[in-house]
């Protein structure tokens, strides 16, 4: 199975990827979020042949959603009407945190972040 994980942001969306037979999560690219956005996903479920998408989900460190975490819902619905395969919502609320301490220089932390998050998910998978 092709996974795409996104780490959603109002300037920029981080993207990584990985296939469940390697299980190795691998940083893919940074998209602006523009209108241009939606051409640029398609192009990428496409040429990755993506049957899975990982959304990270922004929630507070008490649980509760916040302003980004609407913000992502919203795109989630933009998606699933883009994507016929499965979406699944991602408790995010430590990667950015995580990737800032592995980032070398040059990196993107949204990239990294998207990483992260499909490393941990493949990791729960892999253990079930």
């Amino acid at each position: 199975m092709n996974v795409l994980s996104i780490d959603f942001g109002d300037a920029r969306i981080g993207l990584a990827h990985a296939t469940t037979d390697v299980k190795l999560a691998l940083p893919l690219r940074v998209l602006q979020n523009t209108p241009q956005v939606w051409k640029d996903i398609q192009d990428i479920l496409q040429e990755y042949d993506i049957d899975y998408i990982l959304v990270g989900l922004p929630i507070n460190l008490d649980s509760q959603d916040t302003i980004q975490t609407q913000k992502v819902r919203t795109f989630v619905e933009i998606l699933k009407e883009k994507f016929t395969g499965t979406i699944e919502l991602l408790d995010e609320r430590m990667t950015s945190v995580m990737a800032s301490r592995y980032l070398e220089k040059g990196q993107s932390i949204d990239v990294e972040s998207a990483r992260i998050l499909l490393e941990e998910w493949l990791e729960k998978k892999i253990n079930l």
